[in-house]
């Protein structure tokens, strides 16, 4: 089970990652986001632009619509390499988890919910406090990922007694 996004105590946002009975941290990369999203308006502006160049080449005058089909051109290649350059990226910065969770180190967990974000408080026993905050789906997502990492811990250290 994985749910995306999820806001760590350290304010940054992570996808969190269910195997069994660890919980793998995957802090997101902003920046590589950004730049895709940039990249991604800059093909459609370039698209637009394209348009726009066809039509002022029927319409008004051929030389300053080519020379608009030239810029648009340049800002559709520069998006798609941004996008892909970007995309590498984020594969490259998000692929490993930077930290994880194992059910033996959890000495209490709890979720609240207030103005429609979910927040799950898990106390290792080391002392040491962690905080996993949601709001939408990706809240009840969360404490329910939480509550099946525990839950399978529970169910495996529990021993069978032979009946006699």
């Amino acid at each position: 089970m994985k749910v995306f996004p999820v806001a760590l105590d350290s304010g940054q946002t992570a996808s969190l990652r269910l195997d069994a009975t660890t919980v793998f941290i995957t802090p997101t990369a902003p920046q590589w986001r950004r730049l895709l999203r940039f990249s991604a308006g800059s093909v459609l502006l370039g698209l637009g632009l394209a348009a726009v160049a066809n039509g002022i080449t029927h319409a008004v005058n051929e030389r300053v619509g080519l020379g608009l089909l030239v810029v648009a051109v340049a800002l559709v290649v520069a998006g798609a390499l941004g996008a892909a350059a970007a995309g590498a990226l984020i594969w490259r910065a998000e692929r490993l988890p930077t930290d994880s969770l194992r059910a033996d180190e959890v000495s209490f967990a709890r979720s609240d919910a207030t103005d429609g974000r979910v927040t799950v408080t898990v106390e290792r026993a080391d002392g040491t406090t962690r905080h996993f905050s949601a709001t939408g789906t990706a809240g009840p997502r969360t404490a329910q990922l939480f509550a099946r990492m525990l839950a399978v811990a529970a169910s495996t250290e529990q021993t069978t007694t032979p009946t006699p």
